[in-house]
């Protein structure tokens, strides 16, 4: 048997990228059960439904800039430095914005309760820290995501022993929204400690620039924005509607059945760039099959893990939060199944890209959340959090599979995956 893949830069690439999710899920599981089990449902729900805000303006603050830059980075070697330190100013700015209006926003939603803005307030730096992270393109270019690895390695470090800390000293929930704020500060560091080293070129600004990355780029604002509404609003509808215990017992579904799916987005992050450059090079068959190659792993994978875990769903949830948040059983069996569609549509993001289609992401991700308000403001009241669930999962299937089909430029794009899902491509090249 050839393992000759086993040595190629992707795959060492994506190697460090799973080993650095690994060890991070183990560290973060650990102090992050015995988190939830000290706050209990209700300050767990209080954190939740804050960063639900914050995660909402995470796609603002971020201005979709990635997957842009990456492409940029691959056409204009000679111009990285330009391009990373003027899509940086253009973060820093929308994040300082995006701190002060997602404040504003929960302290109008929550007048009486001032403690809900000063939670937000803390947990709304990481938007700033995200910023400088910009840099991350550059280490998946140069396909160098080791060192980003090692940040957030050291990131999880220091942030377990800050909440270990908070566990042994008994601290309010207050200290604890600070925990996601340092571990964007300790990653951002560290990304700039190995740009440097790595002799990176000198971030230089220039408008133009930067205008130019954000012009191409707002389409996937849009399409992040979509995401966070769809992503986000179910925990601030149940929020609103429910209450701070509901909150803490869907979150707990969400962050269970999301904990390991760090392996097929290190996966895609990782070809991304070989794919975009045999896209670039012009061999639309080989860029085709490893598109495929690239789905048809990501979605069994999925599927396998999801059945995994619907079917022990209740020993997880009592093995690792105990008694109390057993409530979140149900909802965890059907949010778990959103997997696979959230990767595809991870995925999509390259043949968006490789094709110029970008305008094409906004619609797509426009009915998807459409259809997730629509289907949480009419399940949340009757069914409670598994309504949130049932939603979440016609979402992530409306956006993937179904929505492409209404665009005939983009319908290609399902039986794309189709394909990829049945092996199409891999019985063609048998035969």
């Amino acid at each position: 048997m050839n393992f000759s893949f086993l040595k190629n830069k992707e795959t060492k690439n994506a190697g460090w990228l799973i080993g650095e999710q690994v060890f991070q899920m183990l560290l973060s599981l650990v102090v992050g059960v015995l988190s939830a089990r000290y706050l209990g449902p209700s300050n767990y729900g209080i954190l939740n439904y804050t960063a639900s805000f914050v995660s909402f303006f995470l796609s603002i603050a971020t201005l979709g800039m990635e997957g842009v830059l990456v492409k940029k980075l691959i056409c204009f070697p000679d111009e990285e430095g330009v391009y990373l330190g003027s899509s940086m100013l253009f973060r820093l700015i929308s994040s300082l914005l995006s701190m002060m209006a997602v404040t504003l926003i929960v302290f109008v939603l929550k007048p009486h309760e001032p403690i809900y803005a000063l939670i937000t307030f803390l947990q709304s730096f990481q938007l700033l820290f995200r910023a400088i992270q910009i840099l991350d393109s550059w280490f998946q270019r140069h396909l160098k995501s080791k060192f980003v690895s090692i940040g957030k390695m050291l990131a999880a470090i220091v942030v377990s022993g800050y909440k270990i800390y908070l566990l042994a000293t008994q601290k309010s929930v207050i200290w604890f929204a600070l925990s996601n704020g340092l571990t964007d500060l300790v990653i951002a560091v560290v990304l700039l400690w190995y740009y440097k080293r790595e002799n990176g070129q000198r971030l230089n600004k220039q408008l133009k620039i930067g205008w130019g990355v954000l012009k191409e780029s707002y389409h996937f604002i849009l399409s992040g924005l979509m995401v966070a509404i769809y992503g986000q609003i179910d925990k601030i509808m149940i929020g609103q509607s429910m209450g701070d215990i509901d909150v803490g017992l869907y979150s707990v579904a969400v962050t269970i059945s999301s904990m390991w799916v760090f392996i097929p987005t290190a996966i895609i992050n990782s070809f991304r760039p070989k794919i975009m450059e045999t896209k670039e090079s012009g061999n639309e068959e080989l860029y085709i099959l490893r598109l495929q190659q690239l789905y048809t792993g990501v979605i069994w994978l999925c599927l396998f893990v999801s059945l995994f875990i619907a079917v022990l769903a209740e020993p997880i949830v009592y093995i690792l939060y105990g008694a109390e948040y057993l409530g979140a059983t149900s909802a965890l069996r059907i949010v778990v199944w959103c997997d696979a569609f959230s990767m595809i549509g991870v995925a999509r993001n390259i043949w968006i890209l490789s094709e110029n289609k970008n305008k094409y992401i906004k619609y797509l991700l426009g009915m998807g959340a459409i259809v997730n308000v629509v289907l949480n403001a009419l399940m949340i009241p009757t069914i409670g959090i598994n309504g949130a669930a049932i939603a979440t999962l016609i979402t992530q299937i409306v956006t993937s599979l179904i929505a492409p089909l209404f665009f005939k430029e983009t319908r290609v794009h399902t039986f794309i995956v189709l394909e990829a899902f049945t092996l199409k491509w891999y019985r063609k090249k048998k035969s």
